[in-house]
């Protein structure tokens, strides 16, 4: 799971309550939107989500889920999908397709702290 730890500006981010596709979602997962929609990320994305879920809970179609924005300026902690060799600071990966860890592959999830590189070690980083 994806948690904003620190920011830049010392701001805090906003929750926004929009409407999601049916599904389950989970504190901490990266969102996109389909559709007019929020979704879940349908493969490892190589660019930002735009979305990150702050609740735990199985929406009905249309349903208003609370999320915060993805924001640049925020250090976000989560942890590797797999054991990702490269995983060291200033290396990037992408957002795995759980939206809940990161992967090895090309993406913009540049990792500033890394605490190991087996698969659920915890890792720091922002989007850049």
């Amino acid at each position: 799971m994806f948690v904003p730890v620190k920011s830049n500006t010392g701001a805090m981010l906003p929750w926004e309550y929009l409407g999601a596709a049916a599904d389950t979602y989970q504190a901490g997962q990266m969102l996109t939107v389909t559709g007019g929609k929020l979704t879940k990320l349908s493969a490892a994305s190589t660019t930002t989500p735009p979305y990150l879920c702050m609740a735990d809970v199985t929406a009905a179609d249309g349903q208003v889920i609370p999320v915060t924005r993805v924001e640049g300026t925020f250090l976000y902690e989560t942890t590797l999908s797999a054991l990702t060799a490269e995983a060291k600071p200033g290396a990037k990966v992408q957002v795995a397709e759980d939206g809940l860890t990161v992967s090895q592959g090309a993406g913009n999830f540049e990792l500033v702290d890394v605490e190991g590189t087996q698969k659920g070690d915890t890792v720091r980083g922002r989007f850049v």
